[in-house]
């Protein structure tokens, strides 16, 4: 759906498969990890940058544990928080308000 634009129903719909996941499945389950991974995907394509990177985090953090420092997803979730943080950080220069300089 995100890559139809229809991206707030993509984070609805990724919403429900990791509540439903984390009930299933539990927590730690990697598929879990993987819907928390794709809804902080989702979150970003929002622009919602701050909830995307927190959740890539809470799955780094789970995955190390879980899957290991070396495993693919691990490293995934890893390269995920950095492009997040990126993102982030290039949207907030861009806010900042021009200041006039002087001659």
């Amino acid at each position: 759906m995100g890559a139809l634009g229809r991206h707030q129903e993509a984070a609805d719909l990724h919403q429900q498969t990791l509540t439903d996941r984390e009930r299933v499945l539990g927590p730690d389950h990697p598929a879990t990890l993987t819907s928390r991974n794709d809804l902080a995907v989702a979150l970003g394509a929002l622009g919602r940058h701050q909830e995307a990177a927190d959740l890539h985090q809470q799955t780094l953090t789970s995955r190390e544990r879980v899957l290991g420092t070396d495993h693919p997803d691990t490293l995934s979730s890893r390269n995920s928080l950095v492009l997040v943080r990126a993102t982030a950080a290039r949207s907030q220069r861009g806010r900042r308000p021009w200041r006039r300089t002087r001659p």
